[in-house]
């Protein structure tokens, strides 16, 4: 059976992890039309700040076995 967290996200902080994964994708180059409007409804939304997409980022990109930490 999976492990399963009891760990559930509010909106912002689901709304901001969306927001960082667009970042990442812009950086390696793969955005798409689709990427570029969800990002510009982001980017208007109060909720969606730049403390909680650089907590998103610095999650994203770390290692597997410190995100599995985390969670």
């Amino acid at each position: 059976m999976p492990y399963r967290s009891s760990y559930r996200p509010d909106a912002c902080s689901r709304k901001s992890r969306l927001a960082a994964r667009i970042l990442l994708r812009g950086e390696t180059g793969r955005l798409q039309p689709r990427d570029i409007r969800v990002a510009r409804v982001l980017a208007a939304d109060p909720a969606v700040t730049d403390r909680l997409i650089d907590q998103a980022l610095a999650s994203l990109r770390a290692p597997f076995s410190y995100r599995e930490l985390a969670g």
